[in-house]
């Protein structure tokens, strides 16, 4: 089955409004990404900050709560107004939007309501038994997120964000990963970038049967995956693999320098126990440049964010 060049794809490849999530700490190495990917798609960026509710907000034993809104609220603006101003400098339109609220429940809504194609955000790295464990804010994102998530982890910090080189996307040829294989497709056309569709073969009966006939028939259901209209505008590469998924695309993404991983991912259907982390989480935090995750089975009809996107500019206070 060839590729079909479908609009969804075309839509999140070049979004016309950007939201980027930030705690006001990360900043710094979240813009210079932004910024490329807002260049590249001619979109704008909104920066998103959320303004915790009181009742949340961490209090050390012994110690007496204290808690202005009004001046966390002030800080916020200023400080996101200053950043706004330097993106602007930079020939990107920017808007600061500064919400009182959980933070995924802001950038949910700020997402819905500005009809944005991509989010932006940073995932913070944990040591020793839980250097694999995502931060919760990043997980309820991506798993109620319709549109394709950005995420900069903590090894992808440093990382130039120019042109990617090389866009790596890995490919479970088990359904429904035409979306996210177009996707990839369009954005190495955009960038001018490298694209490497790689399939990882997992132990098993059948691969232990034949191995042979397995590489061969996942290769041929690679070529299948790309439209002849895309090997004549963008330079396309098949790999098999074989063994662990994750080492074997984080290994793949540093042999290979990608700049940029394009994963389709499901929703997890399962308790978040230590240890119990979907392996598409596992790469989010220890990939060596960002990964935009789309969601295989999204409900977000193309047709309604194009018509938000080319709506009036929403004014955030």
């Amino acid at each position: 089955m060839t590729l079909p060049q479908t609009k969804p794809e075309t839509v999140f490849a070049a979004p016309g409004k950007i939201v980027v999530a930030t705690d006001l700490t990360d900043h710094e190495y979240l813009l210079p990404h932004a910024i490329a990917q807002a260049k590249a798609s001619k979109a704008s960026l909104i920066l998103v900050h959320a303004v915790l509710p009181h009742e949340s907000m961490p209090v050390e034993t012994g110690a007496i709560p204290y808690y202005d809104p009004l001046r966390m609220d002030r800080d916020a603006r200023l400080m996101l107004d200053n950043v706004a101003r330097e993106v602007r400098a930079q020939g990107v339109e920017c808007v600061p939007a500064v919400r009182h609220g959980f933070v995924p429940d802001v950038v949910t809504d700020v997402v819905k309501n500005s009809g944005a194609g991509r989010l932006i955000l940073g995932t913070h790295g944990r040591r020793g038994l839980k250097k694999f464990v995502l931060g919760s804010v990043a997980r309820q994102l991506l798993e109620t997120v319709e549109i394709p998530v950005c995420t900069v982890g903590p090894r992808a910090h440093k990382r130039a964000p120019e042109s990617p080189g090389v866009i790596l996307h890995p490919v479970s040829l088990a359904g429904m990963h035409e979306n996210s294989a177009a996707l990839s497709l369009a954005l190495g056309r955009q960038f001018g970038a490298q694209v490497l569709l790689l399939h990882i073969i997992t132990p098993g009966p059948a691969a232990a049967k034949d191995p042979t006939a397995t590489v061969a028939k996942a290769t041929a259901e690679l070529e299948h995956l790309v439209p002849d209209s895309a090997r004549s505008s963008t330079r396309i590469m098949a790999k098999i693999a074989a063994g662990n998924l994750v080492q074997e695309i984080l290994s793949a993404a540093h042999e290979n320098q990608a700049g940029l991983i394009i994963l389709g991912v499901h929703a997890p259907a399962h308790s978040w126990l230590p240890g119990t982390e979907p392996a598409a989480y596992k790469i989010l935090v220890s990939a060596p440049c960002p990964v935009i995750s789309l969601r295989v089975n999204p409900v977000l009809l193309p047709d309604k964010l194009e018509q938000k996107e080319h709506a009036g500019p929403l004014v955030f206070g």
